[in-house]
Formats: structure tokens, C-alpha cells, sequence
């Protein structure tokens, strides 16, 4: 059965693909829809559709850091993208990470459907030509140790039920017995990763996954029933199985760290899920062993052995940032180095006086961050995002050992404000300068038909970037600066010349004797006759 899936924020564009493409034509019945990538992710893990339509512009995960992680863990699917922009920077992901077709909005339906056909016929040819390649390859044994790693993978997540699997391939893979009536699953993490063991194995991640997997069996022979495998899937990388509840299982994983220690200079943090029934509670001890990783306290950082417990513990804090978004605001906008210190240091204060930072707090409130500064950079910059602060690829405060640093995080805090700090300084100079230039322009030629688009042609920028950046900078609409400026010139001529109203309407720029009355009286209160007359 084959799915879809439609990534765009906006609703109606979501609708127009699931409207123009033929579903049922092609074999697919299921499709799906997200709002941002962080809600597709969540649906790729679990419903890993054959093809995927991806917006570029989204919030809390854009479509170029959508497309790098469809490419590094669903690489199968097939990736169409529908984007509004045609800037290089947004098609540079597309072929980067193997997107089939770049659409622009507004979609064009044979476009969309003739789109859609070449990405599933390419699915359908690759899949075939994978299956048959995992047939022969296993036939000969090749991917014997993959088989078994992916086949563990998918019956601890569900995504195999244990009722399909046969009672040989239970004893042969998971070394299980139909004796066993209990099982204890364990999850090590290697993320956040030890850096220094990463640049030991030539930042291979898929190795170091191996070279860990091999000290856990090795720690592990001595008891029975006991299984470490390289997990398959996301949300884990090494999996450990125990097939007997009473086996000292604290106590045979902190010999693993120790035998890490003493091999690589390296620990890691390692989940413990409960004692379940076998074969039905299988999945909930894994799912509890990664629920106890996520709820670890980052702030004992030498507890690296954390056992799953039902209750909640103590309420989860808000957010530390929720509270200084606008602080941050206030100190990028003044441009002073130190005002942003004393907001990160007061910043700072506040959570060092927390008690608990687990594990997934962390990573939600760095998404909300991020998400915080993202919009804050779109308000400062007119919402076009500076080239200089790549601010989606900040990374989670972790320091080489890969334990939680407070002083990591305040630091990354501080250059990031700066960064942006800078830009913005540096961009409110050069439209101040452009609108002194606009200004002037305005004076030397006030007597002459001026439009926006006369100033826009004449400094090389859009109609709509002349208005906002003369908005900003004077607090002015530029028309109403303009007509301001033609009235004081007209006022001027009025009380010292005797011209005609149809001469001195033609001298600052108003073609419309009528035309220019009624400005100069929506200026003044007055006519220009009764101007002239007050004025003696």
C-alpha cells in the first residue's frame, strides 16, 4: 500500500494537491498532510510514504532542512517541491538531496500530476531493483548481520507484530525461548555524541554505532538471553534486550561505560524501560527506555543510567527563554555589545537557579527558540531573513564529552544575538544612508513628476522596498513627505512673489491647478488664496 504526504503551511495550497492528482490511479490510499516539516517528520517515521510534496518556506523546520533529513533517513521517498520562489537558494536543496521536480506556485494541474507520475514511476522502478538486490543479498548471507539488526529493529518499535515471526526465527534471532515470559529493553544514545570519540573513528557515525554495538555483546556474553543490536529506525542507535527480569541489569550497564571508558575515553547516557510481559509488552519497555533518556536530568551529569518511572515527577519549568524574547529584542536593536551581555547574564542567572533540565526540554525549548529568533529576524529585517546568521543550524549546548554545558548555552546565546545584532546595525546604516539619498533626490526634483517608480528605477531597488525602508527610517510615507515638501516650496513663492496659482502649482510639481488647491488646503487648512491673502 502506497502513501502521500503534503507538507505546506498553507492550507489551501495542501488542498490543491490533494485535489488535482489522481490518488487512486497511481495506487495510493492514504495521504497525508503537515503544516511544517516538524509535523512531517513525525508522519514520514511512522507512515514512510512513497512520495512526498514539500513547501521550501515553513516555520519551525523550513523545507531545506526537511529535504537534507528525508535524504538522510527516508531516502526511498520521492521529493517534489512546490515553492513560490525561484532564488537559487531554495532549488540548490531540491537537487541536493534528490528532489524529482521543482513546481512553482501558483500549481499548474497537468504540471502537478505529470510531476507526480515521473516520482512514483521512479519509486516503483527503485523499489523493485531494492527488493530484488535484499533477496539476493540475503540469499548469500551478505546482509545477515543488517537482516537481523533491521528484523530486531522493527519488532521492538511494532513495526513487525510478533505474531508473524516463527517460533525457530525467535530463537534464532533474539536468542529467546517460548520459555521467556518477561523482557527488559535498554536504549544507549549516542546523541548527543562524544566528540572526541567521533574524531577517533574518522566521524563515522554508522561505525561508531558498530564499534559500540561489539563492546556491549562482549560486556553482555557473560549473562543469557541477552541481545545488543544496532537500531535500524529513528528515535534510538543501539538497543539492548534481556531476557531474564532478574538479571542485574543496572549493574551490567555500567559495566559497558566503564569498559567504553577505559577503550574509547567515553561514556554514554543509557534508558532502562520496565519489566514486561513477553512477547506483548515488548514494545512498551522500549518505548519506556527511551521515555526515561528523554526525561534524564541534564543537570546530574553523573547519573549516566536512567530507569524508566510511571509518575511525572516535578512540573515541567516554562520555557527560560519565553520571558527575555523581547529583552533580546531590545538588546539586538541597540547595537551595544554589553547591553547584550547583561541580558544573557541576567538571562543566565535565571537558569542556573533551575533544579531540572531533562533531556527533551531542552530540545523543545532550543526549537522554540529558534523558531522566537527566526520571527524576531523576519520583523527586524522587513521578513527577508540576512544571509549571516544561519540560525536553523544552531546546535543543541553540548560540550565534547557530550554532557549538557549551562556555559555552552549562554555562550551560543550571546554570539547569536550579536551576529544578528551586527546585521541589523549594519543594514539600519545603509538605509539611513539610502533614504538621506532619496531625500535629496526628492529636493533636487520636486518640481518634476516623481512616482515610486522613478525612485525605484533610479536607486536600483523595488517600489515596495522604496516605501518600507522611507517608512522605517523617517516615520513618514514618502508621498506625504513629498507633498509636504511642494507645499512649503509653494508657500514660499506665495509670500514673496506675485506668480500666479497656475504658475506656482506648475513650479513644485503639481500639473493641476485644482488638484494642487486642494492638497495645499489639506496641508494648511487654507486655500493658497487664503494663504497668500493671511500672509499680507
Amino acid at each position: 500500500m502506497m502513501k502521500a504526504l503534503i507538507v505546506d503551511d498553507e492550507m489551501h495550497v495542501r488542498e490543491a494537491v490533494r485535489y488535482f492528482v489522481p490518488w487512486e490511479n497511481y495506487g495510493i490510499e492514504n495521504v497525508f498532510e503537515a503544516g511544517n516539516g516538524k509535523e512531517a517528520i513525525e508522519i514520514i517515521e511512522s507512515e514512510r510514504p512513497a512520495l512526498i510534496f514539500t513547501d521550501m518556506v515553513m516555520p519551525l523546520m523550513d523545507g531545506s532542512q526537511l529535504l537534507k533529513w528525508i535524504h538522510e533517513n527516508s531516502p526511498r521517498s520521492k521529493t517534489i517541491v512546490i515553492s513560490g520562489y525561484q532564488d537559487f537558494n531554495y532549488v540548490k536543496p531540491a537537487i541536493m538531496y534528490g528532489g524529482t521536480d521543482y513546481l512553482l506556485k501558483p500549481l499548474n494541474a497537468k504540471q502537478l500530476v505529470a510531476a507526480a507520475e515521473r516520482a512514483l514511476s521512479l519509486w516503483k522502478q527503485e523499489e523493485e531493483e531494492w527488493v530484488q538486490s535484499l533477496d539476493q543479498k540475503i540469499q548469500l548471507n551478505v546482509l545477515r548481520p543488517v537482516y537481523r539488526d533491521k528484523l530486531l529493529s522493527d519488532l521492538v518499535s511494532g513495526t513487525i507484530p510478533y505474531a508473524k515471526l516463527n517460533p525457530q526465527q525467535v530463537e534464532d534471532e533474539l536468542g529467546l525461548s517460548s520459555c521467556t515470559k518477561k523482557v527488559v529493553i535498554a536504549v544507549l544514545s549516542l546523541h548527543p555524541v562524544n566528540r572526541r570519540f567521533l574524531d577517533r573513528l574518522h566521524a563515522d557515525l554508522e561505525l561508531a554505532s558498530y564499534v559500540t554495538v561489539n563492546v556491549c555483546n562482549e560486556v553482555l556474553a557473560e549473562g543469557s538471553c541477552l541481545q545488543a543490536f544496532r537500531y535500524q529506525n529513528t528515535g534510538a542507535d543501539v538497543v539492548m534486550l534481556f531476557g531474564d527480569p532478574d538479571y542485574p541489569v543496572v549493574e551490567r550497564l555500567q559495566k559497558i561505560n566503564e569498559a567504553m571508558q577505559r577503550t574509547y575515553q567515553v561514556q554514554f547516557d543509557i534508558g532502562i524501560g520496565s519489566a514486561s510481559a513477553f512477547p506483548e509488552g515488548i514494545q512498551a519497555s522500549f518505548e519506556e527506555s527511551r521515555e526515561a533518556l528523554r526525561r534524564r536530568n541534564l543537570l546530574q551529569r553523573d547519573n549516566r543510567i536512567h530507569l524508566y518511572r510511571n509518575d511525572r515527577g516535578e512540573e515541567e519549568a516554562p520555557n527560560p527563554f519565553a520571558a527575555y524574547i523581547e529583552k533580546f529584542r531590545f538588546a539586538i536593536m541597540s547595537g551595544s555589545s554589553q547591553r547584550i551581555e547583561e541580558v544573557a547574564d541576567e538571562w543566565y542567572s535565571h537558569i542556573c537557579g533551575m533544579q531540572v533540565i531533562t533531556a527533551g526540554q531542552l530540545e523543545s525549548w532550543h526549537e522554540e527558540y529558534a523558531a522566537e529568533l527566526l520571527r524576531l529576524q523576519k520583523d527586524l529585517f522587513s521578513k527577508r531573513q540576512p544571509s549571516g546568521v544561519p540560525l536553523m543550524r544552531m546546535e543543541l549546548p553540548y560540550d565534547e564529552d557530550g554532557r549538557f554545558s549551562l556555559i555552552s548555552w549562554k555562550n551560543q546565546v550571546v554570539r547569536t544575538l550579536q551576529v544578528i545584532s551586527s546585521e541589523f546595525t549594519g543594514m539600519r546604516n545603509l538605509d539611513s544612508q539610502l533614504v538621506e539619498d532619496i531625500k535629496q533626490y526628492i529636493h533636487d526634483n520636486y518640481h518634476q513628476e516623481i512616482t515610486l517608480q522613478h525612485i525605484a528605477n533610479r536607486f536600483f531597488i523595488s517600489r515596495e522596498n522604496v516605501s518600507r525602508k522611507f517608512k522605517q527610517v523617517t516615520r513618514k510615507n514618502l508621498s506625504d513627505y513629498l507633498s509636504n515638501l511642494r507645499i512649503d516650496k509653494a508657500k514660499q513663492l506665495l509670500k514673496s512673489s506675485d506668480l500666479r496659482l497656475s504658475q506656482i502649482s506648475t513650479m513644485v510639481g503639481f500639473q493641476d491647478e485644482k488638484y494642487f488647491s486642494r492638497v495645499f488646503k489639506k496641508v494648511t487648512g487654507k486655500t493658497p488664496r487664503e494663504y497668500r491673502k493671511a500672509e499680507g
